[in-house]
């Protein structure tokens, strides 16, 4: 029989469902009818209604809905399937139990249903088999398919082959999760190229228009407010970055995931992996204010005198500081992946920890490696607030990397923002989606290169 804790957690989702779905209607009636007095028994109605009705078609496999998904089953005390007239008493009586008496309890002393419940479990904890006041009514038992219920007929014994048939009703609550996970599936399918199909026609409507040429692609800037959209300012603002970030998220990472996968301790790792990996849920917006308030003015100005405090140089690190998780996370875990007879087998012909670290773990983890190094390319491409608060948002062409710089990202926050926006040219919003397009075929080729080394370096052991 299901226990207790599951029966009541059923009951639980049933009485917060109903009320979700009351509240849902109270607020149609709200906005199709606007402002209401009476928050009355009209929504619980409805809501009654809907739910009743959506148990009624489990009724057929004498079953509830929420019992269906749990695989419980509502059957008679000689262990036959209830029929659906002996099922809709027992949902009737249940229905008024945990529906009707929150409804009474809101028109009069929320008490009462606290006491009508309380009386509720002490009748189930006090019968044989814990049965509910429903069940007692209806002359029915819950039974659960797995295994046979108590009290009940042990089950048939297989003699052929027929036997070993999946129970249909089984088999139907297989092909019904199947759809929902295909739904689930089909439904992000659909989002993404929903957001691809939105893109791509408004990067087209910035090409197609009429004051679009090539030759404002390689202006003397990037100037949306007066038509001048120079794409080499941002390729060369998003390349210092990306630069950058790797230099320092690839050697730092690396050697993180070295020390932790090869050097480290199991109570070490399982201090220092946690941390490395919650500097990745801090916000870029506050490392971008680190960027500006401590890396800038604390090491940059110290080493280099004419920089100020936005410049590529400083966001880039700041990104770099930013991926260093990334990179971290998943090289270790392909060094991890290592098999552990590839090591002792190194250390059997005499190799030293980290010549067995450079010259085993590591050419046999490349792929994983090299899987983590894209990763940390496109995170750092990608990243926006970081560079839109310290690279300064200078939309001249500049090659320096102490110098102000602008990014495809950042340019896409300034147009979004509103801060770059407007008035000169009728193009200038349009190009925050040709940005958007860009960059999404960037992230693209990257993935794409992603695979093509991860099949290339992969071992299978």
């Amino acid at each position: 029989m299901p226990t207790l804790a599951s029966r009541a957690w059923i009951a639980g989702i049933e009485v917060l469902l109903f009320l979700v779905l009351s509240l849902g209607f109270a607020l149609a009636e709200y906005f199709v009818s606007g402002l209401f007095t009476d928050f009355g028994p009209s929504n619980f109605w409805l809501a009654f209604v809907v739910l009743a009705g959506w148990n009624a078609w489990h009724f057929a496999g004498s079953q509830t809905a929420l019992g269906a998904a749990a695989g419980h089953y509502v059957l008679t005390l000689d262990g036959e399937p209830a029929s659906v007239l002996t099922t809709a008493v027992r949902q009737l009586i249940r229905f008024g139990v945990l529906y009707g008496i929150p409804v009474l309890a809101i028109d009069f002393d929320l008490r009462v249903g606290l006491l009508v419940w309380l009386a509720v479990a002490v009748v189930i904890r006090s019968t044989p088999a814990h049965r509910a006041p429903w069940d007692l009514a209806a002359g029915t038992i819950l039974a659960s398919d797995i295994g046979p219920p108590q009290g009940l007929a042990p089950l048939p014994v297989v003699r052929d082959a027929g036997d070993l048939r999946l129970d249909p009703r089984r088999a139907k609550l297989d092909r019904r999760a199947s759809r929902l996970m295909f739904l689930a599936g089909l439904t992000s399918v659909v989002i993404s190229a929903l957001i691809v199909w939105n893109i791509f026609t408004e990067a087209w409507t910035f090409v197609a228009d009429d004051e679009f040429s090539w030759g404002i692609l390689t202006d003397r800037g990037w100037f949306p407010r007066d038509g001048e959209f120079d794409l080499s300012t941002l390729f060369v603002g998003t390349l210092w970055i990306t630069g950058i970030a790797m230099l320092v998220a690839g050697p730092v990472g690396l050697g993180v995931a070295f020390y932790l996968s090869e050097y480290a301790s199991p109570r070490v790792r399982g201090m220092v992996k946690p941390l490395i990996e919650t500097l990745a849920s801090v916000p870029s917006v506050v490392l971008g204010l680190f960027a500006i308030s401590f890396i800038a003015p604390e090491i940059l100005q110290r080493i280099f005198d004419d920089i100020g405090i936005f410049s590529l140089l400083a966001a880039g690190i700041g990104v770099g500081i930013l991926t260093v998780p990334i990179v971290a996370s998943i090289s270790e875990d392909a060094m991890r992946a290592v098999p552990m007879e590839l090591r002792e087998a190194s250390y059997g012909l005499g190799g030293r920890k980290v010549t067995t670290a450079l010259r085993v773990v590591f050419p046999a983890a490349l792929s994983g490696i090299s899987a983590a190094a894209i990763v940390g390319i496109s995170r750092a491409i990608g990243e926006t607030m970081v560079v839109f608060i310290a690279a300064g948002g200078n939309g001249v062409f500049n090659t320096d990397p102490v110098d102000q710089g602008q990014t495809i990202t950042a340019a896409m926050a300034s147009l979004g923002a509103g801060t770059d926006q407007v008035a000169g040219s009728g193009l200038a919003f349009q190009s925050l989606y040709f940005l958007g397009a860009l960059l999404f075929v960037m992230t693209m080729l990257l993935n794409i290169v992603s695979d093509v080394i991860v099949r290339r370096f992969r071992q299978v052991y």
